[in-house]
C-alpha cells in the first residue's frame, strides 16, 4: 500500500503512475472516512441556504445582493431585500433532494440570514484526536503518515450535515485530484477566463502551501457533480504559524525581512493568477523552516473561473467567490476592508509592518 505514496509529492507523473497513486489514496479514503463524525445544530433550511451560497449565478453580482430565496418546482429564485426578483436558476439535484424530504420549504421565502450559527462539535476517537493540528467548527486538520512522509490532512465542511449521523458515509461519493494532474498557473486574463476557463493549472509557488491531493466530496445522487459538499486536502505539513514564530523567536532584522518578502511574493503571485486571499491572519501564514507559506483558501475572491483551482482546493465554487462584496466571513483586521464595509485593499505592505512589529526585534 505504501509504495505509490512515494509519488504523492511529484509534480509530474505518467498516466499509470497517477492512477496507481489515485487508487492508493482512494483506498486510504475508504479507511479514513468512517473515522470522521461530527454533530450539527443546523437544520435542513440551513442546508438549503448554504447550497444557494455555493451556487454559480448567471450574474455574479447577485451574490452580493440577494437576501431571500424561494424554490418553486424545479427552479430556484433569489430576491433583493425588498423581495423583488433578481434571478431564476435551475435547482441542483442536491437542493431537489432536500426539498423532496421537506416540502414545507417549497414555495416560501427563505431569508439568507436564517442560517443558524453552528454549535456542533467533532466526535472523534482518541487515536484521531491525538493527531489534531488545529480544529474549527467547519474545518479540522490532522497529522497523517503517507509512506515515510508526514502530511497535514485538512477536512473542510461546506454542507452542515456532512459526516454527521444525518448524512452517513454511505450517502457520499468522492473524486480525487492530484497535483500531478495539473500544470503551474502563471497568469490569467479576466475578460477571457472569467466564465468557464478550463485551463488545467493550479498555484505552485515556494510561499504557497502545496496541496498534493484534494478529494472533493459529493452527495451520492449528484450524478453531474455540480455541488461539492466538502474537501479532504492532503498538503505539506508546516512547523507552526507566523504568530508563534514572531512572538517566540528572537529573529534578526534580515530574517524578518526574508519572511516578509516571501509572503509579499506569494500574495503577488496569487493576485497574478486571479486569486485574492481575504483572510490574512497570522495563523494562516505558516512556516516550514525559515520559509513562510500562505494557507487556508476558505475566504478568497477568485476571478479566473478556473475549475482546476477548485479541484485542488484553492478556491470554492459559487458566485460568492467571484464577488468580493459578497464575502461575509474572515478575520477582522486581516480581511479585505471591502469585505467588512470599507474600501478594498490588496496591498501587501502591511506584511512588513506585522513582521517587524510583533515580538522583540533583535538589534534595534
Amino acid at each position: 500500500m505504501i509504495t505509490e505514496f512515494l509519488w504523492l509529492t511529484a509534480l509530474t507523473l505518467n498516466k499509470d503512475e497517477k492512477e496507481a497513486l489515485r487508487g492508493e489514496i482512494n483506498e486510504w479514503m475508504k479507511l479514513f472516512l468512517p473515522k470522521l463524525e461530527r454533530e450539527s445544530t443546523r437544520t435542513e433550511k440551513c442546508r438549503l441556504v448554504a447550497s444557494v451560497e455555493r451556487h454559480q449565478f448567471g450574474n455574479d453580482e447577485n451574490a452580493g445582493y440577494w437576501r431571500f430565496c424561494k424554490f418553486v418546482g424545479k427552479k430556484g429564485i433569489i430576491f433583493r431585500e425588498n423581495q423583488t426578483q433578481l434571478e431564476e436558476f435551475e435547482a441542483t439535484s442536491f437542493q431537489k433532494k432536500i426539498l423532496d424530504r421537506n416540502p414545507n420549504l417549497s414555495n416560501v421565502f427563505i431569508g439568507r440570514s436564517e442560517i443558524k450559527e453552528e454549535n456542533g462539535k467533532w466526535k472523534l476517537e482518541n487515536e484521531l484526536k491525538e493527531r489534531i493540528i488545529s480544529e474549527g467548527v467547519e474545518a479540522i486538520v490532522f497529522r497523517e503518515k503517507f509512506g515515510k512522509d508526514e502530511m497535514a490532512v485538512r477536512i473542510q465542511i461546506f454542507d452542515p450535515f456532512l459526516f454527521s449521523q444525518k448524512f452517513g458515509a454511505d450517502l457520499i461519493k468522492f473524486k480525487t485530484h492530484l497535483i500531478s494532474d495539473f500544470g503551474k498557473a502563471t497568469d490569467y486574463e479576466y475578460r477571457k477566463d472569467q466564465k468557464n476557463n478550463e485551463a488545467s493549472v493550479v498555484p505552485i509557488h515556494e510561499n504557497i502551501v502545496r496541496h498534493f491531493a484534494n478529494i472533493e466530496i459529493f452527495d451520492s445522487g449528484d450524478k453531474n457533480e455540480e455541488d461539492c459538499l466538502g474537501w479532504i486536502t492532503i498538503m505539506e505539513k508546516c512547523d507552526g504559524n507566523l504568530r508563534t514564530k514572531l512572538e517566540n523567536d528572537n529573529l534578526e532584522l534580515e530574517e524578518r525581512k526574508k519572511i516578509a518578502k516571501g509572503l509579499k511574493s506569494g500574495f503577488e503571485y496569487l493576485k497574478k493568477i486571479g486569486i485574492f486571499h481575504k483572510d490574512r491572519k497570522l495563523e494562516n501564514l505558516l512556516m516550514i523552516g525559515e520559509v513562510a507559506k500562505i494557507c487556508d483558501f476558505g475566504v478568497v475572491s477568485e476571478y479566473s473561473g478556473r475549475k482546476s483551482y477548485r479541484n485542488l482546493g484553492y478556491s470554492k465554487r459559487g458566485s460568492k467567490y467571484r464577488n468580493e462584496g459578497a464575502l461575509f466571513a474572515g478575520t477582522p483586521g486581516f480581511a479585505g476592508q471591502f469585505q467588512i464595509g470599507g474600501v478594498s485593499l490588496d496591498d501587501t505592505d502591511c506584511i512588513f509592518y506585522i513582521c517587524f512589529a510583533i515580538g522583540k526585534l533583535a538589534g534595534l
